[in-house]
């Protein structure tokens, strides 16, 4: 099914298609399949099941295409987190409902409060994604989804079962906050510890510039040939001049409101400092203790969106990339 299904959408538009695309859609490609950080899953849920708040790993776009049911999703704007989430500062850490259940029957009120933000970029965005649709995620967006099937319409599935595809990936409009993350969030890094032939954390970033600046040309590598520019010098990669771009746009500072600089990460252009990631530990370290104990603390105020909604809740959970 993931196969037939992903060569559908290759056939049907050639920008899905990493090795085809004029500008290259999926860059983690280029480090090969084995080692580049897990990027596609094939999803199954029934009615009701979803996903909880979060942001798509290693600051990539995702796109997610549905097969079998409808999916209802929300989403806050970089910089705007959802009601009842409580990220530390360096996002190593999150807390937050047990459930997408949970969140909608204690922080429903607060969202629809949202919506009303005089600030129209800060405001929620929601939609509905039905079998034939392909929904785009921007990188660093809060999101989240909850299948809701598709038995109540004419030629839905009466199973109530959802099934889809979702792809996460890195391109030009993320390269250069991808780089910065690469370099800065090595703790944050997923996708490729629990494999051994994934390029490990540590040296992802450098791997992957490398990989990057290595790419010949297309017609260079058809021909066979050494193409040679107007002044009789080789010619440069295909994504060199991408990369020095997107490693000039890192060392200016994050393109996404979804990230800041701490005192405890280092800008990009190179791996994250030894010394940068102890004192960052040292770090959240505290920074665990004050976010739980900002979850549970009892307040006799019942507005906002602070620690008081998460007391009035029957359970929270916490989580950790480290």
């Amino acid at each position: 099914l993931l196969t037939d299904f992903d060569q559908s959408l290759k056939s049907s538009c050639g920008w899905w298609d990493g090795d085809t695309a004029e500008f290259g859609h999926d860059l983690f490609g280029v480090l090969g399949e084995g080692r580049r950080p897990d990027y596609q899953w094939l999803i199954v849920g029934p009615k009701r099941s979803g996903s909880c708040f979060h942001i798509d790993p290693n600051c990539t776009h995702a796109w997610n295409a549905p097969i079998i049911g409808r999916k209802r999703w929300i989403f806050y704007p970089p910089g705007v987190t959802p009601p009842g989430v409580f990220p530390s500062p360096s996002g190593d850490d999150v807390c937050m409902p047990i459930s997408i259940g949970e969140w909608f029957l204690t922080f429903w009120d607060q969202h629809v409060e949202r919506r009303k933000d005089p600030d129209v970029k800060r405001r929620p965005l929601e939609c509905t994604a039905c079998p034939g649709d392909v929904l785009f995620v921007p990188h660093g967006w809060w999101h989240m989804v909850m299948n809701i099937g598709d038995e109540d319409i004419g030629g839905g599935d009466e199973r109530g079962v959802s099934v889809a595809l979702t792809r996460n990936y890195c391109s030009g409009s993320n390269l250069s906050d991808v780089l910065r993350f690469l370099d800065s969030r090595v703790s944050q890094i997923s996708g490729c510890r629990d494999r051994g032939e994934a390029i490990q954390p540590d040296d992802l970033g450098r791997e992957f510039r490398k990989a990057l600046s290595e790419v010949k040309n297309c017609r260079s590598e058809c021909h066979g040939e050494e193409k040679k520019d107007d002044h009789g010098e080789e010619e440069k990669g295909r994504w060199t001049d991408l990369l020095e771009r997107a490693e000039r746009k890192a060392k200016e500072g994050w393109g996404c409101d979804a990230w800041v600089d701490l005192p405890s990460t280092c800008p990009g252009g190179g791996s994250a400092d030894k010394g940068t990631e102890e004192k960052d530990e040292s770090t959240d370290a505290s920074t665990k203790t004050s976010i739980l104990a900002r979850a549970k603390q009892s307040s006799s105020s019942s507005s906002g969106c602070g620690a008081s909604a998460i007391e009035a809740s029957s359970g929270a959970f916490s989580f950790s990339f480290l």
